[in-house]
């Protein structure tokens, strides 16, 4: 019974379609720091060729099953303009507009790549997707400084008011600040994750020059901070 009880948290992670996919990136960015570092330790070009292949089906398998995904983002756009904060609703409906479009042009990346229709201009295709990946985790960056900014001022504020409550006002005013670092520890994490996961689109798009190994490193550390959360969220922990 209790190593039925022991499955359950792994099965409610792997039935949801990111969990699967953020195991997938994984190995798929393990495998690209896999591919680079072998070739320089002078394994023969057979092992690095695996490595290669596992890491190119992955990518291919990954954009097959966000086929569809625009559709989301787009109804998260439109879900996000009903936010009362001025700021937070443009950074959302940029966030979630500009990940529409990179999944646009990743579904015709998969087209291209499964061999069912060659573009003439793929290149270009691969580039604006790209683009629009870097531009939605920069409208997520700039949302969650901003979310931070609001949470130092609270806090501030509610510092303050100790200062001039009673007992009982005190200990809610400590409650609150516990829920705020909580809630600060969230930002943060996810303005690290960004920041790396920037990386990435950057260096396709040559505005840093990072080589494989490096980048391979990056999204496997995205992938499991990703994963990480999904099971969070996947068992309520």
């Amino acid at each position: 019974m209790s190593s039925v009880l022991n499955v359950q948290p792994w099965l409610k992670f792997t039935a949801t379609t990111v969990g699967r996919d953020k195991l997938y990136r994984a190995v798929q960015y393990f495998s690209r720091f896999l591919a680079w570092y072998l070739l320089r330790q002078g394994y023969s070009k057979e092992t690095v060729a695996r490595f290669n292949n596992l890491k190119k089906t992955l990518g291919l398998s990954r954009k097959l099953m966000r086929i569809g995904k625009p559709i989301e983002h787009i109804e998260s756009a439109v879900a996000a303009t009903a936010l009362k904060d001025e700021l937070i609703r443009l950074f959302s409906v940029g966030k979630q507009l500009a990940y529409a479009g990179y999944l646009t042009y990743d579904a015709l990346i998969f087209l291209d790549g499964a061999g069912a229709h060659k573009f003439q201009n793929i290149k270009r295709y691969n580039e604006l997707a790209n683009k629009f990946w870097l531009t939605g985790i920069v409208f997520s960056i700039i949302s969650g400084l901003y979310k931070s900014r609001q949470i130092h001022i609270r806090r501030s504020t509610t510092v303050r008011g100790l200062k001039h409550k009673g007992e009982k006002e005190k200990a809610d005013a400590r409650t609150d600040l516990k829920g705020l670092a909580k809630e600060q520890a969230v930002v943060s994490r996810q303005l690290l994750q960004d920041g790396l996961d920037a990386l990435i689109p950057s260096t396709s798009l040559e505005y840093v020059d990072l080589d494989d190994g490096v980048v391979g490193l990056i999204g496997t550390l995205t992938s499991i901070m990703g994963a990480q959360t999904q099971w969070a969220k996947a068992n309520r922990v």
